[in-house]
């Protein structure tokens, strides 16, 4: 069954939800929630990623996932402990994973890098695309320690997931 078009649109209407709503807050305790670009949610933590099983994402670096190696000026912290639910979780590690693909593209300056490209298809695929094509054509890059926190993870009857989470970019190098 392909769930994936209810994923990336349950996914895309939880992150708008989160940033209308400001989730996040402001609190000193959990630091800024300023994005870096107000595309980079929607395109990063929506927009188009593959849904997984269970099985899949217990063997996440196995499955065929790409292998993602950051440079050692960039750094992340994932606060979002397992849920105990498989569906739940491997939102959660695709999500890990899909975040850090689009920041190497980024830092590899490569907008057709394959490692996101896993993640994402179709019009996610596009618009994470033009996303990192921006950095691209400025020569600009990403560097410092960002620390995602307070994700909520859903799952409806009908397969369709969703993801929405607080990001500190507050330690930037």
């Amino acid at each position: 069954m392909n769930r994936r078009p209810t994923l990336l649109a349950a996914l895309a209407l939880t992150a708008t939800a989160a940033l209308t709503l400001s989730a996040c807050g402001g609190g000193s305790d959990e630091g800024s929630a300023k994005d870096k670009d107000s595309d980079k949610i929607a395109g990063a933590s929506a927009g188009g990623e593959k849904p997984t099983s269970p099985s899949e994402s217990s063997a996440s670096a196995a499955a065929g996932r790409p292998k993602i190696e950051l440079p050692s000026d960039l750094s992340y912290t994932f606060d979002w402990p397992k849920t105990g639910d498989k569906e739940k979780d491997a939102i959660l590690t695709d999500s890990e994973q899909s975040v850090k693909a689009v920041d190497l593209a980024i830092t590899n300056q490569d907008a057709l890098d394959k490692g996101y490209l896993y993640y994402y298809e179709g019009e996610g695929a596009a618009e994470t695309q033009n996303f990192i094509q921006n950095y691209v054509d400025h020569k600009a890059s990403l560097t410092g320690s960002y620390r995602f926190y307070a994700p909520v993870v859903a799952v409806g009857k009908d397969g369709a997931g969703s993801l929405s989470y607080c990001e500190d970019q507050g330690r930037h190098m």
